[in-house]
């Protein structure tokens, strides 16, 4: 009997998700890897979803110098997300927002020779960086302001009035968290004059309407006041000058509540991990109190006190924080 010709494969020891070797493919440096990266693998690439701490450990793990080196690679990356964005479907849009938001959060975060000119190198070229950027600028404001490229309905009527689509309102809120992490990170570079050339200020205001969590009212605002204080000593800003005129009584009270409501729980999260012991007093203590510091015994002869047992627990809770 002849023996079949087929032959049984081994398990592997360990199981790689598709999305962390597409992730490998696009970022090795290695010379037998650097093959055109075709539209299939752009297309699977957004509709599988992102994991977003293994993209941001091999970026992080990925030189300033191999990131100069696979600039088309990472440009093919900004390129095409930006224009997943407005592809009308639900899977890859969100896909393209997340992976945007970890790409650009980590790669403008790393340390630059020349910052302007080696980011827009990474990011669009120096070439293409006006077309890049006009129209990443505004896909990123149509999603703001309607939730997507007119297929996601923003309202559904109700007898209590309007209120959101949950997908739309997710949508929006990756749409303005890849706007924080593009204006924060190129602060110093001529990059977010693309939002100033592009007025936000409308579609952030809807934005921030349209919201019924108190929470979620911060990051527009942080958005808008990152744009307001941009080069605002240069030219006369204009999120400025829209700030300065803004009248809307409601919207401004809604605004204060989201405020207070994210300090609220910035000081219950303070207050849950860390507790304020009162220190005791001591004889050093008591006569600096009275003010008698000069007769307080010496560091040398004061015994020092034991650290709180818990100084290392709350390191990671304050990490996290």
């Amino acid at each position: 009997m002849e023996s079949s010709p087929l032959t049984q494969q081994g398990r592997p020891s360990i199981f790689q998700p598709k999305i962390d070797r597409l992730y490998e493919q696009l970022l090795s440096t290695d010379e037998n890897d650097q093959f055109q990266l075709s539209d299939g693998f752009w297309q699977e690439f957004f509709l599988l979803r992102p994991d977003k701490s293994s993209l941001q450990r091999r970026l992080e793990w990925t030189s300033t110098d191999d990131l100069l080196h696979l600039q088309d690679r990472t440009q093919q990356l900004f390129r095409r997300a930006a224009g997943q964005i407005n592809s009308r479907n639900e899977t890859s849009d969100g896909a393209a927002l997340d992976t945007l938001t970890v790409f650009l959060d980590t790669v403008l975060a790393k340390r630059y020779t020349n910052p302007s000119s080696e980011i827009i190198t990474v990011l669009a070229g120096l070439d293409e960086v006006d077309g890049i950027f006009l129209d990443f600028a505004n896909a990123v404001e149509n999603v703001i302001r309607t939730g997507g490229a007119g297929m996601f309905d923003a309202y559904i009527p109700s007898t209590a009035g309007c209120c959101i689509d949950s997908f739309a309102v997710s949508i929006r809120r990756k749409a303005v968290k890849v706007a924080i992490a593009l204006t924060a990170g190129a602060y110093q570079t001529s990059l977010v004059s693309y939002f100033t050339h592009r007025d936000l200020f409308p579609c952030l205001m809807k934005y921030i309407q349209d919201l019924d969590t108190p929470s979620h009212i911060f990051e527009p605002f942080l958005l808008l006041g990152l744009l307001a204080n941009y080069n605002k000593f240069e030219f006369r800003n204009p999120y400025r000058s829209r700030l300065e005129d803004f009248v809307n009584e409601a919207a401004i009270q809604k605004i204060i509540r989201g405020f207070g409501a994210v300090c609220s729980r910035s000081r219950d999260k303070y207050v849950a991990i860390q507790e304020d012991i009162e220190e005791g007093w001591t004889l050093s203590s008591t006569l600096k109190y009275i003010g008698l510091g000069v007769l307080a015994p010496s560091r040398s002869s004061t015994p020092t006190p034991n650290p709180p047992s818990n100084t290392e627990g709350t390191k990671d809770p304050f990490a996290i924080l």
